[in-house]
C-alpha cells in the first residue's frame, strides 16, 4: 500500500480510510507557525523535519469563537469541540494513488465560515468519495478572523509589499504552491488542479481567480454559495487605505501599538477582537491591498482579468442567512448598493413588517442566483471556457429547514454517516450525482459523465441550471424575481 511519501519537508505517513485503498495524510505542515513575529506576517516556508511524520489526526484550527453554542449550525456541522491554536497552516490529503507517478486530477478545498470560522478536516469534509473517482482532495486550514484579516499602517510599513491584512488568502496561495510543488509525490498532477470552495471559501476561491499571484497555478473553479459577479455584500472589500483610516489599537485591541499586540495570547486576542464584534473596529475580510487583491474582483471581472478557466458555480434554493435583519438595515444597505437608483429598488421591496420576514430569508438566495447568472451571462457573451450553474432545491430530511445554506456540503462530499439526519434513497441519489458532477469537473473541466443528466452551460440563448430537486434532477430555468431581474441589469449597467 502507498502509505509513506515524502514532501520537500520531510517524510510524511497516511493512514488508509474505510476504503483501503485510499490514504489520507492529516496534519501535513504547508507553512511555518505563523506566531510570535510571524503573526499577521505573509507566510514562511515550513520547517524541515527527521524521520517520518505521523499524519494521522488533524491539526489544531485556528483561534475562533465557533458558531454558537446549541446554535443550528453547530448541531448540524461542529457537534465535537477541537483545538485551537494560531499554530495551524497544515493541510489534508485524500489519495487514491498506488504509487507516485499517476498523476491525477487534484481538487483543493477551501472552507468557509463568514471569514471568522471553520477549518479543513471538520465532519463534514471527507476525501474519501472523490477518492474513490480518482480524484485526490486537499482540504486546508487558514487564519480567519482577527488573525487571518488584521490591518494596520504598522503592518503595512513593515511589510516588503507595503500592505496590510489578506493574510488568509495568502496561506491560501502558499498551500496551493505547496500543493502545486509536492502533489505528484501522492499520485497527483500538479498542472490539474481544480479550486473550490462554499461560502466564504467560495468568496476566497474568487480572490484566487482575481489575484495575479495565482496565475496558471490551476484549470478549473467552483464556487459554492459564495461566487459570482458581486454575489454577496461581504464580497464588496474595501480599500486598504479606507481600513487604514479607521483602524485605532487602543480602541480595538486596547493596545498601543503592534508589538503589544503580538505580546498578547492568541486567546487573549480572541477575547479582545470578539469585544468589537459587530462593528468595524477590526476589519474581518479580504481588503483590495493592490497586491493580493488590485482591484476589486468585481472590476476584475469586468476588466476580463479574471482566470479564465471553466466554472462550476451555484447556490441553495433558501439560504437563509439573515443579511438584513431589519427594514431598516435592508433600507441602509440598499442605499450603500444601488445609490441614486435606490429607491427603484426599495419599490420592489416589503413595504410592511409582516412582508419583511420572507424577503429577509430570500435575499442571500437572490443576491446569489443574480451573481451567478450575471458571471455566466457575460462569460457566454465573451466567448470564454463554460460556465455550468446549479441549484439544490432538495429539501433536506428531519426538519423544515429545506435547502439551507451549506446543504450541499452533504452530498457534494457524500458524508452522510456523519449526519444526524434520516436520509432517504433519493438523498442517496444526489449525493452520487453531485458528487460525480463534481468529481467530473475536477477530471475534465465538464460535469458530464455517463448516467447522469445532461449538465448544459449556462448561456444567453439557453439560461438554465440544472437542479437537484426533491424528486428529480434536471435542467431547467429559475424563474427571476423582480429583484434579481433589477439586479442583474444593475450589475450588467
Amino acid at each position: 500500500m502507498f502509505r509513506e511519501t515524502k514532501t520537500e519537508n520531510g517524510r510524511v505517513r497516511g493512514i488508509p480510510c474505510g476504503w483501503p485503498s485510499i490514504t489520507v495524510y492529516y496534519g501535513i505542515p504547508y507553512a511555518a507557525p505563523p506566531v510570535g513575529d510571524l503573526r499577521w506576517h505573509e507566510p514562511m516556508p515550513a520547517a524541515d523535519w527527521e524521520g517520518v511524520r505521523d499524519c494521522a489526526r488533524g491539526s489544531a484550527k485556528c483561534w475562533q469563537l465557533g458558531v454558537g453554542k446549541g446554535s443550528f449550525f453547530e448541531n448540524e456541522f461542529y457537534p465535537v469541540e477541537e483545538e485551537m491554536s494560531e499554530d495551524c497552516l497544515y493541510l489534508n490529503i485524500w489519495t487514491p494513488a498506488q504509487s507516485a507517478d499517476e498523476k491525477l486530477p487534484v481538487l483543493f478545498w477551501v472552507h468557509g465560515g463568514a471569514f471568522m470560522t471553520g477549518y479543513g478536516h471538520s465532519a463534514h469534509f471527507d476525501g474519501e468519495h472523490f477518492a474513490r473517482q480518482g480524484v485526490i482532495l486537499v482540504t486546508i486550514n487558514y487564519r480567519i478572523n482577527v488573525f487571518g484579516w488584521m490591518v494596520d499602517k504598522e503592518l503595512s510599513a513593515e511589510s516588503a509589499h507595503g500592505v496590510s491584512g489578506n493574510y488568509g488568502l495568502l496561506d491560501q496561495i502558499a498551500a496551493l504552491k505547496w500543493v502545486r510543488r509536492n502533489i505528484a509525490n501522492f499520485g497527483g498532477d500538479p498542472d490539474h488542479i481544480t479550486i473550490a470552495g462554499q461560502s466564504a471559501g467560495a468568496a476566497c476561491i474568487q480572490a484566487l481567480c482575481s489575484t495575479p499571484l495565482t496565475k496558471g497555478d490551476f484549470v478549473g473553479a467552483i464556487f459554492q454559495s459564495g461566487g459570482g459577479l458581486d454575489a454577496l455584500p461581504d464580497m464588496n472589500y474595501p480599500k486598504l487605505a479606507d481600513v487604514e483610516a479607521r483602524m485605532n489599537l487602543k480602541e480595538s485591541l486596547g493596545v498601543n501599538n503592534i508589538a503589544e499586540a503580538r505580546a498578547l495570547s492568541g486567546e487573549e486576542l480572541l477575547n479582545r477582537w470578539k469585544a468589537t464584534m459587530p462593528g468595524p473596529a477590526i476589519q474581518r475580510t479580504p481588503v483590495v491591498d493592490g497586491y493580493v487583491l488590485t482591484k476589486s474582483t468585481y472590476d476584475t471581472f469586468m476588466a476580463n482579468e479574471e482566470a479564465h478557466v471553466p466554472y462550476l458555480i451555484g447556490y441553495t434554493a433558501k439560504e437563509g442567512i439573515p443579511v438584513t435583519p431589519t427594514m431598516e438595515a435592508m433600507k441602509s444597505l440598499a442605499k450603500e448598493l444601488y445609490g441614486d437608483s435606490v429607491e427603484e429598488y426599495l419599490a420592489l421591496c416589503p413595504q410592511t413588517e409582516e412582508e419583511f420576514p420572507a424577503y429577509r430569508d430570500g435575499l442571500f438566495t437572490e443576491s446569489l442566483q443574480a451573481g451567478v447568472e450575471c458571471w455566466a451571462e457575460v462569460q457566454d457573451e465573451r466567448g470564454e471556457k463554460p460556465v455550468y450553474i446549479y441549484e439544490l432545491a432538495r429539501n433536506l430530511p428531519g426538519d423544515d429547514k429545506g435547502p439551507f445554506h451549506a446543504a450541499d456540503l452533504w452530498y457534494v462530499f457524500k458524508t452522510f454517516m456523519r449526519s444526524w439526519r434520516p436520509w432517504t434513497p433519493r438523498d442517496y441519489e444526489v449525493a452520487w450525482q453531485m458528487n460525480t458532477c463534481w468529481a467530473n469537473f475536477a477530471k475534465n473541466g465538464n460535469p458530464n459523465g455517463d448516467r447522469m443528466p445532461e449538465w448544459k452551460p449556462y448561456t444567453r440563448e439557453n439560461p438554465e441550471t440544472l437542479v437537484f430537486g426533491d424528486d428529480t434532477t434536471e435542467m431547467k430555468q429559475v424563474p427571476d424575481t423582480p429583484r434579481v431581474t433589477f439586479r442583474k441589469a444593475y450589475l450588467l449597467r
